[in-house]
C-alpha cells in the first residue's frame, strides 16, 4: 500500500471534467428538443442521452474513489489512476459518436469498436484496481 498522493488528485480533476462535460451535454440535450442544428448534429436522442448519464455515472465513480483513497490513506499505483481517468473520458465518447452518427459501424474489428475496447478495457482496469487498493486497505484496518 502507498500513502495517498498526489496522483489520486487527478481523479477529482478528471471528475470534475466528467461533470462539466455531463452539464454541456445536458444542455445539448434540451437544445436537440428544440433546435434544428442540435437535432441534425445529434440525430440519436437517445445515444445523446446516455453519454450524458454515463458522464454523470463517471464524475460519481471518480470522486468516491478518491474519498475513499483519502479516507484509507492509499494511492492506487500510477497505472491505475490513469486507466480509471483515460476511461473514464473515453466510455461516453462512445455515445457520443453514435449519438452524432447512428449508424456507425460498431462491430469489435472496426476502428469505433477497437477504440471501445481499448477505452473499455482501461475502464475496467482503473476501476478493478482501485477497488482492489481500497478494498485491501478496508481489510487490513478491520
Amino acid at each position: 500500500m502507498h500513502l495517498h498522493s498526489q496522483s489520486s488528485s487527478l481523479l477529482v480533476v478528471t471528475g470534475s471534467l466528467c461533470l462539466m462535460l455531463a452539464l454541456a451535454l445536458a444542455w445539448c440535450l434540451v437544445g436537440v428538443r428544440s433546435a434544428a442544428a442540435l437535432k441534425t448534429l445529434f440525430p440519436s436522442y437517445q445515444n445523446l442521452l446516455k453519454a450524458h448519464i454515463d458522464y454523470l455515472m463517471m464524475t460519481g465513480l471518480l470522486m468516491i474513489f478518491f474519498l475513499l483513497c483519502a479516507h484509507f490513506a492509499v494511492a492506487p499505483p500510477p497505472l491505475v489512476v490513469m486507466a480509471m481517468c483515460i476511461g473514464s473520458m473515453m466510455n461516453p465518447v462512445g455515445f457520443i459518436a453514435l449519438a452524432m452518427k447512428p449508424d456507425l459501424r460498431q462491430h469489435p474489428a472496426s476502428p469505433f469498436g477497437l477504440v471501445m475496447a481499448a477505452s473499455f478495457t482501461l475502464t475496467t482496469i482503473g476501476y478493478a484496481g482501485a477497488a482492489w487498493s481500497v478494498g485491501a486497505a478496508a481489510l487490513f484496518t478491520w
